[in-house]
């Protein structure tokens, strides 16, 4: 997903963005499947990365999922404009489907 936020966005400005009528709702939909895979990350991977936002990541995506709130999409720009880089030079590398399966 986060290699699919970075496209979404990639040569984008906030305004021209935010004014599209499908963009905003398609970030949305990854940081919902964001949310969802956070929420399947085994605690012991949680533990060895508590630098990483778990619990928030998937707090958002039921927000998004839930309509809690009417979502913000300004606030969803600024999480993927500044947030998910950083996340993505953070997130352990998983191992290679051999070692899982």
């Amino acid at each position: 997903m986060i290699a699919e936020i970075a496209r979404l966005i990639q040569n984008e400005q906030e305004d021209s963005f935010l004014t599209d009528l499908a963009k905003p709702h398609a970030l949305a939909m990854y940081f919902l499947r964001l949310g969802e895979s956070a929420n399947k990350v085994s605690r012991s991977t949680r533990e060895e990365h508590p630098e990483i936002a778990w619990q928030k990541m998937a707090n958002l995506r039921h927000l998004i999922a839930h309509e809690y709130r009417q979502i913000d999409h300004a606030e969803l720009w600024k999480l993927a404009t500044i947030d998910i880089p950083i996340l993505a030079q953070t997130l352990p590398v998983p191992p290679p489907p051999e070692d899982i399966l």
